[in-house]
């Protein structure tokens, strides 16, 4: 009898969560998103809001998918004050990177990066570090590589801005094989639309 590994049962699971078969995901239709205050980013394909089965994740933070949670998300972090994460902090033991509204770049990258490991991501490198824009305001914009706990060589990217002492983040992680370069298009756009 064959058995079925748990990386595998995760993405079974994402599946049948997004698929076709009218999951219980709320959809995100093409058109204006908003990340909080006055600012917004354009989809210009449907998603998943994975968001409900990743607990883990801050309230500001909004995670979407096309092909499920373990295939790509998105993540949107929508205005994050100073003190505020990516992520929920779970325990004393497990702290969990916070923004703070002074942070340069490279503590900037160091803060997405460190949120990265937080979700369970191992070996987080990051590379092309670029500037990028944020509506009006000065961001920066980088790639990502991490492997998953069984070995999976995922890929990323991720732009970030601070804009009126707040944090905005777009994070992109998908399994580096086919599913990154499938999906990375339509987060390219999003990341130009934002502002």
């Amino acid at each position: 009898m064959k058995t079925i590994s748990t990386a595998s049962a995760f993405v079974l699971l994402a599946l049948s969560l997004i698929g076709c078969g009218g999951g219980t995901l709320d959809g995100v239709s093409p058109g204006p998103m908003a990340m909080g205050d006055k600012h917004h980013l354009t989809l210009t394909r449907r998603w998943a809001d994975v968001s409900p089965i990743l607990p883990q994740r801050s309230k500001k933070v909004r995670v979407l998918s096309v092909d499920g949670p373990w295939l790509n998300r998105v993540y949107v972090a929508r205005g994050l004050q100073p003190g505020e994460g990516m992520l929920k902090r779970q325990d004393k033991e497990h702290p969990v990177p916070s923004f703070h509204a002074d942070m340069a770049p490279t503590e900037l990258v160091e803060f997405a990066t460190d949120s990265v490991s937080a979700m369970g991501y191992m070996r987080v490198e990051t590379s092309k570090l670029r500037p990028a824009r944020f509506g009006a305001a000065d961001g920066l914009r980088f790639d990502l590589a991490a492997k998953t706990e069984s070995g999976l060589e995922v890929q990323g990217t991720a732009q970030m801005a601070v804009a009126g002492k707040k944090l905005y983040v777009i994070l992109y992680l998908a399994p580096a094989e086919h599913y990154y370069a499938a999906t990375l298009p339509d987060v390219e756009e999003m990341m130009r639309s934002a502002s």
